[in-house]
């Protein structure tokens, strides 16, 4: 029956009926990661026969789930019963540089998946959807359960958003790079990389900061960063010319992203800048993908994500100004922050 006031030509439903066939696909693309059927297809073509045997399944029953993948646009089709990754799925091996497997292996595994069912509560009672689901902060719980710690800091640190910040902001004068809440490393690490003059600190809470260790030395730049373990509530490493801030402050309720900020702008010289990286929404022109990252960030810290415009009015609560935005549409945007 159509909807009043729609003509027979006019199709309301197709918004809705995206996010229906979205939340199936997603069990049917988990699936295949856990069958390890995408990484048989990672050199190339496999039949359905091959990919079945591989994978311990019953061929009748992968086929019912590589089909909607397929028409996802995940895999392809290529024959008559054999399969192959097309450009988009190729995103989903364990070796692909945008790290968007990790994140999607995070999303959909154990409490990180079961807590958007507490999504309807959290908004009720105030309290993290997380944080209802398991009892515990996302950071308390991490510390405690070292398997769910490993797979989200391999997510993070896979989809570190190193790229961006170079290409925002040159930090080819730098001294000294200080990445605050870096995690493990993954970004300091690139900076350094790409920054031969300059030394980083790495600055998180001791049980992050102290995996830190191989992925440092991995890169080659372990000898030329210093691993400060702390709390950015109590305070932060000075001495640095540019302090970083990637995907930390959208973490945080606005009382809380000020406290940490004043005490970024104590240990900023006059002229240290501040990069504050992370998803930027829009009022007039709202990207689905930010306002979806922006809800995962509610649904794991609390945090409600913010404009340019909310930025601004911390930076100015905590005695910072924002210089300039280098915005990145459905990406991670900089915001370069000096001492008011």
């Amino acid at each position: 029956m159509l909807d009043r006031g729609t003509t027979p030509h006019e199709r309301t439903e197709a918004p809705l009926a995206e996010i229906v066939s979205a939340a199936m696909l997603l069990h049917a693309v988990s699936a295949l990661l856990e069958l390890g059927v995408v990484e048989r297809l990672k050199e190339g073509p496999r039949d359905l026969r091959e990919l079945a045997l591989g994978s311990g399944a019953h061929e009748e029953r992968l086929l019912a789930v590589l089909r909607p993948v397929a028409a996802a646009g995940l895999v392809h089709e290529s024959a008559p019963g054999t399969f192959e990754l097309t450009p988009a799925g190729r995103h989903l091996r364990r070796d692909d540089p945008l790290g968007l497997r990790d994140l999607f292996r995070m999303c959909t595994h154990g409490d990180f998946f079961q807590a958007w069912t507490r999504l309807a509560r959290s908004v009720e009672s105030g309290r993290t959807a997380f944080e209802l689901q398991t009892g515990s902060d996302l950071f308390l719980y991490l510390a405690e359960r070292p398997e769910e710690a490993e797979l989200f800091h391999r997510a993070m640190n896979a989809s570190a958003p190193a790229d961006v910040l170079l290409e925002a902001a040159d930090l080819s004068g730098a001294r000294v790079v200080a990445d605050l809440g870096g995690g493990e490393g993954a970004t300091i690490a690139a900076v350094l990389r790409a920054c031969p003059a300059s030394t980083g600190v790495l600055f998180d809470l001791p049980d992050v900061v102290a995996g830190a260790g191989p992925l440092l030395r991995r890169e080659q730049v372990a000898d030329r960063c210093d691993v400060v373990a702390g709390d950015f509530f109590d305070g932060v490493p000075d001495g640095a010319d540019v302090y970083v801030m990637a995907r930390v402050l959208q973490n945080w309720p606005p009382e809380e992203a000020v406290r940490i900020l004043r005490n970024v702008r104590a240990a900023m010289s006059g002229t240290s800048r501040l990069l504050v990286v992370g998803h930027l929404s829009e009022s007039t022109r709202p990207s689905p993908f930010v306002e979806a990252i922006g809800l995962s960030m509610f649904v794991l810290y609390g945090a409600v994500s913010r404009t340019s415009e909310q930025y601004e009015a911390l930076f100015a609560e905590a005695g910072l100004a924002l210089s300039r935005t280098h915005r990145v549409r459905d990406g991670e945007s900089v915001m370069d922050v000096r001492r008011a």
